[in-house]
């Protein structure tokens, strides 16, 4: 499955008064944001962690910026190099089925996200309401047509 449009950043808030914006960045290349037409950003400097202070075209003041937060900006995926053969998009996750090591059917990606210690799929059993899993090495052993995948063991 691909995405016509990949996340790349997300407005946290105001910094300071002059309309500068918190920008949560989650794209490893930075240029990505020049891209951008509506709105347009320009990234100052990092802040922390993954947190930039970034110019928002037309934004000049605290409310102005205030009223930005939680903006998702998306760039066009043709902006993006194709993955190398051992890498995805995190988008491309989404619509997927997981399977369990003996192959059965645990669920489909209904989402990935990313609370601040790491990034999660958003899981949809084909019964009962959906779950997280941690997208790390111990967790997701292959991805291919579908994801296979390492539940923990839950006492």
């Amino acid at each position: 499955m691909t995405n016509d449009k990949i996340l790349i950043g997300e407005i946290k808030g105001a910094h300071g008064v002059k309309g500068l914006v918190r920008l949560a960045v989650y794209a490893d290349n930075t240029d990505l944001f020049k891209t951008l037409k509506n709105p347009s950003i320009i990234l100052k400097n990092k802040h922390k962690n993954e947190i930039w202070l970034a110019a928002v075209e037309g934004i000049t003041d605290k409310d102005a910026a205030d009223a930005m937060k939680g903006t998702k900006l998306y760039c066009d995926r043709s902006a993006l190099p194709e993955p190398d053969a051992d890498e995805i998009y995190l988008a491309d996750l989404n619509g997927m089925e997981c399977v369990d090591e003996d192959g059965n059917l645990i669920g489909t990606v209904i989402d990935v996200v990313n609370f601040g210690a790491g990034d999660l799929l958003d899981i949809k059993p084909p019964k009962g309401d959906s779950f997280y899993l941690s997208y790390d090495d111990n967790t997701v052993l292959d991805i291919g047509k579908k994801i296979t995948v390492s539940l923990p063991q839950v006492i």
